[in-house]
């Protein structure tokens, strides 16, 4: 059985050089070429992106240049509000 990737790998990949957001093949990527996942699939690094994006760790973002591509972006943590205990 193979060896998967953390989440916490996966949002450092998304991180890594996210200033609009990367595309999934490019975070799938970034874990083979730089944490050694080489048999890593796609589609296993979008299953994860989606329930981290459900747990409000990630969002989607448009892509910049193609119109179906999933981009993904580390999401920013809730502001506190003020006046608020």
């Amino acid at each position: 059985m193979a060896v998967k990737p953390t989440d916490q790998q996966i949002l450092a990949a998304v991180a890594k050089h996210s200033r609009h957001g990367e595309m999934t093949y490019v975070v799938r990527n970034i874990l083979a070429m730089d944490h050694g996942f080489r048999g890593l699939k796609t589609d296993f690094v979008r299953r994860r992106l989606k329930a981290m994006e459900r747990a409000g760790l990630v969002k989607q973002v448009p892509s910049q240049h193609f119109a179906t591509q999933l981009c993904w972006a580390v999401a920013a943590p809730p502001e506190e509000k003020e006046g608020m205990e």
